[in-house]
């Protein structure tokens, strides 16, 4: 049996480079042979010598796949119950982690969306009122009223140009308060972004592992 600390930096450090041991233990291993009963040599060594590189070669493999499980397992046990704070909120390191890899994408992608529709609506309905309006509402009283000029009161008038612009205004329909919502998650995305990085390195750097196999 195996014990040993270390700290989750280091733990993950050898994560990134154990693998390739274990497949280059795997790919240049020989686990069996065939062998002509009159040899009694392989490879220029005994039969003894080389049944016993078979066996360091099995024990190497073996040892790096269980020094990886037991340093992986370790990890991520300690992920699950190590916090960490990332602006106003408190997460699990597992937590902030799959926030960071997935998680704020949604967030990224909700206010991407709110603020195209945002943009989007305003610049209608800016181009829909104004001068824009102002003249579809005379050309609509020219229109009902132009042949019957001198016959109709400027008060019947003007009453109809503003019912006109009444009825034909745009205006942005925002249960919401849609820009605040922008606002807001913009600030948590970019307080997050800041901080997740430096807050999971100093977790990992001060934390340790304890390794069993």
């Amino acid at each position: 049996m195996t014990n040993e600390t270390m700290t989750v930096h280091k733990g993950l450090a050898e994560l990134k480079i154990i693998g390739d041991r274990i497949n280059k233990a795997i790919s240049q291993g020989t686990f069996c042979k065939a062998n002509k009963h009159s040899n009694e040599k392989i490879n220029g060594v005994s039969i003894e010598k080389f049944k016993t590189q078979i066996q360091s070669d099995w024990d190497k493999v073996n040892d790096l796949i269980k020094r990886r499980n037991a340093i992986k397992r370790a990890v991520v046990l300690s992920n699950a119950i190590t916090k960490v704070k990332v602006g106003n909120e408190e997460y699990t390191v597992a937590e902030a982690i799959e926030m960071k890899n997935t998680g704020m994408q949604y967030k990224k992608d909700l206010m991407n969306t709110l603020n195209k529709q945002y943009v989007e609506a305003i610049r209608i309905t800016e181009k829909e009122n104004g001068e824009t309006l102002n003249q579809k509402a005379e050309n609509y009283v020219i229109g009902l009223y132009g042949s019957k000029e001198g016959k109709t009161s400027i008060d019947e008038i003007e009453n109809t140009k503003k019912q006109f612009i009444l009825n034909n205004t745009f205006e942005l329909i925002d249960p919401i308060k849609i820009k605040e919502k922008i606002d807001a998650l913009e600030q948590e995305i970019a307080d997050f972004e800041a901080e997740i990085d430096s807050a999971l390195s100093v977790s990992n750097s001060i934390t340790n592992l304890e390794i069993s196999y």
